[in-house]
């Protein structure tokens, strides 16, 4: 490349791995101030709200109240969305007494009244729109691909910089995937998927967001952002922001199998999903469950995946599901079908092992995949049908102290004998 400036870095980004190794390693012989402050550098580094959130709850085990808040005045600065955080952190007691505290409950107020107004919300496609730029570079210019991939980080928004965070961690990463590995499904991505399909995407799942705001009037409205990821994964959340990763959504006969693996040959699906996902991702922002025991088994998986498929279903036309869930509805109708798959969960309801159930796209041979998604779906739906006070329902789904009384309260009690 002739133009000296173009492969000029905007900024160093730290390896967010290595940056956990180390902070982790100082944890473990209590040194959490020392954790603190790494992690409170690399945030400034990386410009991350999330990264001076990790401060925040080592300087809180460090008992520096002082510290801890200012940390979390500097996520707020960067993006930070969670107006609950203090408790999050283990800081809302230790830190009570601070001459800081008053400011930073002001501000987390503020951050909860705006999370409740459904104008909020918006669904932003920029990070998809403006990495091409830097992929055609690095694809042209593969000795100082890092580096456009690097700007790509750097000269986007604080959004971005948290998801770097918690989904890249680290150049090297992104180069190895959509660079070395994968850059013909990346260059099918770019064709298959267009501005137009997405903001079609950002419309419809916001009419489906304002239907729920009248469903449900403790709804929250995180922004949510739709960025290109390295093939592992579609949803992602922060405490700033919900992530989608379009390269998740982009199967069909013209897409490129070279170097894919089994799971994401299985996972990977249909641009039509996309809507339902996200919006399946911003049921989860709504959840909060304190079932502590059943959240950690595949009884209370169901119900918190479950919820959310079930209340996608409510918002859209005609109350259609995804093409995926209509694919196990499908299996489930058939009675031998369905009898099998009841004497599983029974078996499994209790266990920790969700391999059978869930998060198996590729890797299940007896079964469809993501067969606890519908089952959850079902049993929800079945609760929110029997109910008299349907908000309530709703409430009780997303909030619930006691996941068996969701089953219990369903047509499907069988699974508790």
């Amino acid at each position: 490349m002739s133009c000296q400036s173009q492969t000029t870095p905007t900024c160093k980004l730290l390896d967010i791995g290595e940056v956990g190794l180390k902070c982790d390693s100082l944890r473990s012989v209590g040194a959490n101030a020392k954790a603190a402050n790494l992690y409170f550098n690399a945030g400034i580094q990386n410009q991350s709200s999330e990264l001076f959130v990790y401060a925040a709850w080592q300087y809180g085990e460090a008992n520096l109240a002082d510290s801890s808040l200012i940390a979390i005045k500097k996520s707020i600065q960067y993006g930070l969305n969670n107006p609950y955080i203090l408790e999050k952190t283990g800081i809302e007691e230790s830190t009570r007494n601070s001459p800081l505290r008053n400011e930073i409950d002001q501000l987390l107020k503020q951050i909860e009244k705006r999370n409740t107004e459904v104008q909020n919300f918006e669904i932003v496609t920029a990070p998809v729109d403006r990495f091409w730029n830097y992929f055609d570079k690095a694809l042209d210019d593969t000795l100082n691909a890092k580096i456009y991939l690097s700007n790509y980080i750097c000269e986007g928004s604080n959004a971005l910089k948290d998801y770097y965070h918690i989904r890249y961690e680290n150049v090297d990463n992104m180069y190895n995937v959509m660079i070395k590995r994968n850059p013909d499904y990346y260059r099918y991505l770019r064709k298959y998927i267009t501005p137009q399909m997405l903001h079609q995407v950002a419309e419809e799942s916001t009419q489906m967001m304002k239907k729920f705001s009248s469903l449900y009037p403790k709804a929250v409205f995180p922004k949510t952002y739709i960025v290109p990821d390295l093939i592992n994964g579609s949803g992602t959340l922060t405490e700033s922001s919900l992530y989608i990763g379009v390269d998740m959504f982009a199967k069909s006969d013209s897409m490129p199998l070279t170097n894919l693996n089994d799971w994401q040959l299985g996972t990977i699906t249909e641009f039509e999903n996309m809507k339902y996902d996200l919006v399946h991702e911003l049921m989860h922002f709504q959840q909060s469950y304190s079932d502590f025991e059943g959240k950690e088994i595949l009884l209370g998986k169901l119900i918190e995946e479950g919820s959310c498929d079930f209340l996608v279903s409510l918002l859209t036309k005609n109350h259609k599901v995804s093409p995926g869930v209509q694919r196990n509805l499908d299996y489930l109708a058939d009675k031998n079908n369905y009898d099998f798959v009841i004497r599983e969960l029974k078996t499994d309801l209790y266990s920790h092992d969700l391999s059978k159930w869930m998060h198996n796209g590729g890797g299940i041979k007896d079964r469809p995949s993501n067969l606890g998604y519908t089952m959850g779906f079902l049993i929800c739906r079945s609760f929110y049908e029997n109910a008299e006070d349907k908000q309530k329902a709703i409430k009780t789904i997303l909030t619930t102290d006691d996941f068996k009384e969701v089953i219990r309260n369903s047509k499907f009690q069988e699974l508790l004998q």
